[in-house]
């Protein structure tokens, strides 16, 4: 069913984040300039429980698109995530 298979140790892909530094700033302001601040952190690491492929795509759309991992999270968090959205932790 594609690169993940059940109990394979996974990790969400790194993630930017940027923020203003004025909390009661907006990034989609246009009135000028805002001073940002960004992070960008790696993912966490989970072990793949299961795989699913969703049954109600259209003909035309892909069978990648429709695999879907669920991943037990070291926090205790259980989640569905698309492949793209992770990658095997080593």
């Amino acid at each position: 069913m594609g690169k993940f298979k059940v109990n394979d140790r996974v990790r969400r892909l790194p993630y930017t984040i940027t923020i203003p530094k004025d909390g009661s700033a907006s990034l989609d302001s246009v009135d000028g300039e805002v001073e940002t601040t960004t992070f960008s952190t790696r993912g966490c690491i989970g072990t793949v429980k299961a795989l699913r492929e969703e049954t109600t795509l259209a003909q035309q759309e892909s069978r990648a698109r429709s695999l879907m991992v669920q991943v037990l999270w070291d926090t205790g968090t259980l989640s569905y995530h698309g492949p793209e959205a992770l990658e095997l932790s080593r």
